[in-house]
């Protein structure tokens, strides 16, 4: 323990020696008061009794600090101090969750941790000090993130906490083809991200030293996750402990109820100890309940419906009339306890919850007959109104984007929201926002003429650019900003945002490949519940369910549908409610089954590592014996399992017959995940110079070889992307090489125009017609945040082709600067290397669209470069054109001024 320096030395006065000071000092002996050899005390009781309890709580209060903690070993004394010193001015204090980790050895060099304290229990507070050991030791730190907006959220907080380090939010490859990728001493991405540059630049993560996972629930597979998120997680995982052995692990989930074998695995895979940290304390509380209405009501309602049935068989909307009387008076029904673990009515309590009766809507069965529905957005809203006018901040989970931003349209009609300035830095992120969008109306939110926020809320949810969602993020943070943030399930991966309400507007969702609605899983709704209360901010929280079903009460008799009882299956759980599978075993035995040609098997097995020539092992064998399916056969007892596995998945890799001077071709399949027989094709292409030329050129290039292969675009291309992108009519063509086709023609379209530098409304206004109502330029966004990686990745391949071959060679020869940069142009949305140049030399507090400006402005002063320069080279000749620039810009003034 540290220890405070005696006064005699220069330190302070104790602050035990002065409450006992106090103490002293607040009672006095009455000379010849009572009896014989009785002594009477004057006391001043206020402060006697303050200064007793100080005395009482000194000692305790003393040992939780966080500056008490002892320095690790092979850690800085020194540098530990000053980390300590930045932490406790956020967080003075260890919880007992922390400090038991502590004793176990969790800051210790060679442990590792799964930790699955709820939500608000301090892991945060963990992570950090186990990162400060890695960074104090020289090591680098990959934090893994599930979703743009934590990974943003993350790096900031980080960042506040270790200003001396270098912390990235990603890692934009900047760099040219072939070059390294450079990562921070603390890099967060997501696992996607994180997979893809371990394919680009493998050794850059050699050195790490800490490997954390943040909402590592994300592993467990979902049958309807097309994404292929958990997949890409545990690759992730099983690449980055293969390539840096020596790494510790940290994986972190409010949601993971079997912690204990997710420790196994982990000392398993690191062949080192690994702590298990499940602690259900939190300092938190929270009141949760759901939306239910009087029974009498709802019974007068359902007639209503029949009646309106019997009267009006053959409509398929009910009348104006009959819509309007389907009023019910909402009341909250409130668990007094933290879960719903008993069906005591005592247990609960019921509470009006709206002055006035909410109006519920009706949908009609397959039989023709009408049933009442919750009308679960307006009734959240109503209820969040409530909230905010009350000064509560409350944050609203709905389904879908569209669901959203309804329901921020017509919000500001129910309360009298105030005026919200925006600050500098808030300021300056709208303006990256018009920028890119090419005006202020196609932004999500809507400013008065004076540039105030008059709403009263906001949204958040996957289409928002980078910059919005800062905005809106802030908005909500501010003491006086908005109260209402309307949200889809995205923010409740992890983010921390200061809610003191939290509404879930519906329990289940609608799934478009079952064509139905689907019930959301227990741990998608307490981790949207956990939104509600931050230690720090508000210890205690209010979660609010609106269920799908209307859910009717009897008081008087204590009845209650039987919804009620299902939802309590889930809320009777703690946060810990989610036993975490492997994404792989489900995957393996389809392999097993003969399913090797088609989705997630044909994507594995794209992803396992190839055999190097000369050596004995294979890689994805020992990847796979490293899997937590793996682990888990073995704990079973069952290695046949794995040995039969492992042997069809090797088995059913697609295999060329390769000259030895060629082999390098699998190695870039096995890191690139593609079929070799496509990169083939392409350094076929290359060396018939179909990929040579400007920036543009190579561009149309790959679409003209693209043009003969249709059905591989939907195999360098995310699937789920181009659906999304097209739409229906897409998704209903007969094959891939119809939708190949259809997606092309859209491309050469769309792909320049974006690459021009010019704003989303014009690709939103090249997609849908020069006519059409653009509103908030929904295809245009989904093209940037969903297609343009896809493509950014196609179109680096080339140059990876090339430096592949040449690096097998031992060749040193550069590759050409338009194919080493087309990756990062393509992302960027630049049509040359001077182009992508300028958009890096501005950095991100220029938007793509003004970087394009500026360029055009400083043009015709780019000298000449050479082919195959560098991007550094590239840069310097962008700095001199500046330069040259400045100076017309002094003539201009001149010459304005000797005429005025």
């Amino acid at each position: 323990m540290r220890t405070d320096v005696s006064p005699e030395l220069g330190g302070i006065t104790p602050a035990n020696v002065l409450f006992a000071q106090v103490r002293a000092l607040a009672k006095e002996p009455l000379d010849g008061g009572g009896a014989v050899g009785e002594t009477l005390l004057s006391l001043y009781p206020g402060p006697l009794h303050l200064a007793n309890l100080m005395l009482g709580l000194e000692g305790d209060l003393l040992a939780t600090a966080i500056s008490r903690v002892q320095t690790p070993g092979d850690v800085d004394e020194h540098g530990w101090w000053q980390t300590l010193r930045r932490m406790a001015r956020k967080r003075p204090y260890l919880w007992r969750n922390h400090r038991e980790a502590i004793n176990k050895g969790y800051l210790e060099q060679g442990v590792s941790s799964a930790i699955s304290f709820p939500t608000g229990g301090g892991k945060s507070t963990l992570a950090e000090l186990k990162i400060a050991t890695a960074l104090l030791r020289g090591e680098r730190v990959i934090f893994l993130a599930p979703t743009h907006a934590l990974v943003g959220q993350t790096q900031r907080s980080l960042a506040g906490t270790f200003h001396d380090y270098s912390v990235l939010a990603d890692v934009d490859d900047e760099h040219g083809v072939g070059e390294d990728v450079a990562l921070g001493e603390v890099t967060v991405m997501t696992p996607e991200r994180c997979l893809m540059l371990l394919s680009v630049d493998r050794e850059a993560f050699s050195d790490l030293g800490l490997i954390v996972f943040d909402e590592c629930h994300l592993l467990h597979p979902r049958d309807d996750d097309r994404s292929r998120r958990g997949l890409d997680a545990m690759l992730a995982i099983l690449n980055l402990t293969s390539v840096a052995p020596a790494a510790d692990l940290l994986l972190l989930s409010a949601m993971m109820k079997n912690t204990g074998e997710i420790a196994g695995w982990l000392a398993y895979l690191t062949g080192r100890p690994c702590l298990t940290l499940d602690l259900s304390w939190k300092p938190t509380r929270q009141v949760r309940g759901c939306i239910v209405y009087p029974a009498e009501q709802i019974s007068a309602l359902k007639k209503v419906l029949a009646k309106a049935g019997a009267e009006y068989p053959d409509r398929s909307t009910l009348p104006a009339s009959v819509k309007n009387k389907l009023l019910a008076r909402p009341f909250g029904l409130f668990s007094l306890l933290q879960t719903w673990s008993t069906t005591d009515r005592d247990d609960y309590a019921l509470l009006q919850l709206l002055e006035g009766r909410g109006l519920l809507t009706a949908g009609r069965s397959k039989r023709g007959t009408w049933y009442l529905t919750p009308n679960g957005n307006e009734t959240s809203s109503s209820i969040a109104a409530a909230a905010a006018t009350s000064g509560m901040k409350t944050l609203v989970f709905v389904q879908t984007t569209v669901f959203c931003e309804s329901c921020v349209k017509h919000f500001p009609a129910r309360i009298a929201a105030s005026q919200i300035t925006l600050t500098e830095e808030e300021q300056a992120w709208r303006t990256l926002a018009v920028e890119e969008m090419g005006g202020s109306q196609y932004c999500y939110m809507q400013l008065a003429a004076d540039g105030t926020l008059r709403t009263g809320t906001a949204s958040h949810h996957a289409l928002l650019l980078r910059e919005e969602r800062e905005l809106h993020e802030s908005l909500f943070r501010r003491p006086d900003g908005i109260k209402v943030l309307f949200a889809t399930s995205t923010l409740a991966q992890g983010m921390n945002l200061p809610s003191e309400a939290v509404i879930i507007s519906g329990d289940s969702r609608f799934d478009s490949e079952a064509d139905k609605m689907q019930k959301l899983e227990a741990h998608e709704l307490l981790n949207a519940a956990g939104r509600a209360g931050r230690a720090g901010e508000g210890a205690q929280g209010f979660v609010l369910l609106v269920p799908s079903k209307v859910i009717d009460f009897d008081d008087r008799n204590n009845q209650i549908s039987g919804h009620w009882m299902e939802l309590q299956s889930i809320f009777e759980q703690a946060d810990q409610c989610l036993v975490i599978d492997d994404p792989l075993k489900v995957v393996l035995d389809r392999i097993h089954d003969g399913v090797t040609q088609t989705g997630s098997s044909a994507y594995l097995l794209s992803k396992l590592p190839l055999s190097i020539a000369g050596t004995d092992s294979d890689p994805a064998e020992a990847l796979l014996r490293k899997s937590f399916s793996a682990y888990r056969a073995i704990i079973a007892a069952d290695a046949d399992w794995t040995s039969t596995r492992i042997a069809s998945a090797l088995a059913a890799r697609t295999k060329l017959d390769l000259p030895e001077s060629d082999r390098w071709l699998e190695q870039v399949a096995g890191a690139t995940g593609l079929p070799a027989s496509i990169l083939q094709q392409m350094i076929e292409r290359v060396d018939a110079d179909d990929f040579s030329g400007t920036t543009k050129e190579v561009v149309v290039g790959l679409l003209d070889w693209l043009d003969t292969h249709p059905r591989q675009l939907l195999i360098l291309v995310r699937p789920e992307s181009l659906e999304e992108m097209f739409g229906t009519a897409y998704k209903k063509l007969s094959d891939d090489e119809a939708r190949g086709k259809l997606a092309l023609k859209w491309l050469r379209k769309l792909w320049p125009i974006w690459m021009s530098g010019a704003p989303l409304c014009e690709i939103e206004r090249a997609f849908l017609g020069p006519t059409a109502n653009l509103k908030k330029c929904k295809n245009a966004r989904v093209f940037a945040s969903r297609l343009v990686p896809d493509l950014a990745f196609l179109a680096g391949l080339p140059g990876r082709l090339v430096a592949a071959r040449l690096r097998a060679a031992g060749d040193e020869t550069p590759i050409s600067s338009v194919l080493a940069s087309l990756s990062a142009a393509v992302r960027e949305g630049c049509d040359s290397p001077e182009s992508l140049a300028v958009r890096l030399h501005l950095t991100r507090t220029a938007s793509r669209v003004a970087a394009r400006k500026h360029y055009e402005g400083i043009r015709r002063h780019i000298r000449p470069g050479q082919p195959y320069e560098s991007i550094e080279d590239t840069l310097d000749r962008i700095r001199t054109a500046e330069i040259l620039s400045d100076f017309d810009n002094i003539e201009d003034l001149g010459d304005s001024e000797s005429k005025s």
